[in-house]
């Protein structure tokens, strides 16, 4: 039903400026200006709703984050595929988690691993980005240098009561 629904979304506005331009209430000038600014809104259109549907994005990963879920992609030079991972994450408490995808290096494959095993026993993870480093550092994304850091999430503490 949603993809008849899009497709609509999409065809109607096409039928009333085909049947304007058939009819010929369009000057030239108006004509030429549609035929270029439609496609345009449409392509602007499809990528904004591609970042927000459930798709993962390739937008900057925010500052710091509970890491929810975690998939990696490692790459396959037989089928021509580069690696990926894939980091579902929550910026704040109560938040509805996005995904992310980074690109794939082997210490970040590590290190997601490591956090994916102590999610699965139950430990919250807890992340840290960080850029401006060397792209060689342990840990990076491999995309403008970026470090990120994974942790245990620990519960906070109240201080001490004082009377």
């Amino acid at each position: 039903m949603a993809k008849l629904t899009v497709s609509l979304i999409y065809l109607v506005p096409l039928v009333i400026i085909a049947s304007s331009w058939a009819q010929g209430r369009m000057t030239p000038a108006i004509r030429i200006g549609v035929l270029i600014l439609l496609p345009v809104c449409y392509l602007m259109h499809w990528h904004l709703l591609e970042r927000m549907s459930g798709w993962p994005t390739d937008l900057q990963i925010p500052g710091q984050f509970e890491l929810v879920a975690a998939n990696v992609v490692e790459p396959n030079k037989s089928i021509n595929r580069d690696g990926a991972i894939y980091l579902w994450i929550r910026t704040r408490l109560g938040a509805p988690p996005r995904s992310f995808e980074l690109e794939y290096s082997r210490e970040l494959h590590a290190k997601i691993v490591e956090a994916q095993r102590r999610l699965d026993e139950g430990i919250r993870q807890y992340g840290d980005t960080s850029s401006g480093r060397e792209s060689s550092d342990e840990g990076t994304s491999g995309k403008g240098g970026l470090m990120l850091e994974l942790r245990d999430l620990t519960e906070r503490q109240l201080p001490a009561k004082t009377l």
